[in-house]
Parts: C-alpha cells; sequence; structure tokens
C-alpha cells in the first residue's frame, strides 16, 4: 500500500513538475559529452527563444491588422448606412411634399362635395372611408 501511494504522488509531481526531470537529465548529459555539447545544447535554446518570439511578433501583426479591417469596414458601414437614411430622408420629405399638393389639387377639386372630398383624402391617406347610410 506504501509503494501505491508513493508511485501515486509520484506520478502527480511528474504530471506538474515535468520539466525539473529534464533540465537534471540535460545537466548530467552536459556534464558527461562536456563543453561542445552543452554549447549546442544551450544555442538550441536560445534558437527555440527566438524563433518563439518571432511567431509571437506575427500573432501581434497579424491581431493589429485585421483588428485594423475590422474598424474600417466598420467605419464604412457606419458611413454607408448614413447615407442611406440622409437619402431615405430626402425621398420621404419628397413624398410628402407630393401628397400634400396632391390633397390641394383634390381639396380644390372637390370643395362642393364632403363625401368625394372625403374618400379621395381617405385614399391619399392610406386610411378607411366609410360610408355614412342615408
Amino acid at each position: 500500500m506504501f509503494t501505491a501511494i508513493f508511485w501515486k504522488k509520484a506520478w502527480t509531481w511528474l504530471k506538474h513538475y515535468w520539466y525539473w526531470p529534464v533540465i537534471i537529465v540535460l545537466l548530467i548529459f552536459s556534464v558527461i559529452s562536456g563543453a561542445s555539447s552543452r554549447k549546442k545544447v544551450f544555442e538550441l535554446l536560445q534558437k527555440q527563444k527566438e524563433s518563439y518570439e518571432k511567431e509571437i511578433q506575427i500573432i501581434k501583426e497579424t491581431t493589429e491588422e485585421t483588428d485594423k479591417k475590422k474598424t474600417e469596414i466598420f467605419t464604412e458601414h457606419i458611413k454607408e448606412k448614413e447615407k442611406i437614411e440622409e437619402e431615405h430622408n430626402v425621398k420621404l420629405e419628397d413624398l410628402e411634399e407630393e401628397k400634400q399638393k396632391e390633397l390641394a389639387e383634390i381639396i380644390e377639386e372637390n370643395k362642393d362635395s364632403p363625401d368625394k372630398l372625403a374618400e379621395e383624402v381617405a385614399r391619399i391617406l392610406s386610411a378607411e372611408f366609410l360610408k355614412k347610410n342615408k
């Protein structure tokens, strides 16, 4: 039972601190093999570090580029939306003017017949006209 608990604890420690045994093995290897191997190991570690830094730099640059593109697209979208809204408002004003002119013409034409006037005004305003029963 003692050995099972010991091996479980050892395995858990190894899972969390795996790099310590690797470092110890590398140090033992470098002492045995001499200074040239030690130098090669440190060069390898240095190259790995440089590679990591280059990769981080590339990731930062691409992230900045995508953020910049997203911002540009967003501002273009806002400008286009404002332009469309402005055009819509102008067309709506023109439509209102046309309806007012048409309404003035209909009032002038039908000033003597109120039922016909009410029917035409309802048509222009897209309303429902209810006729009275006489």
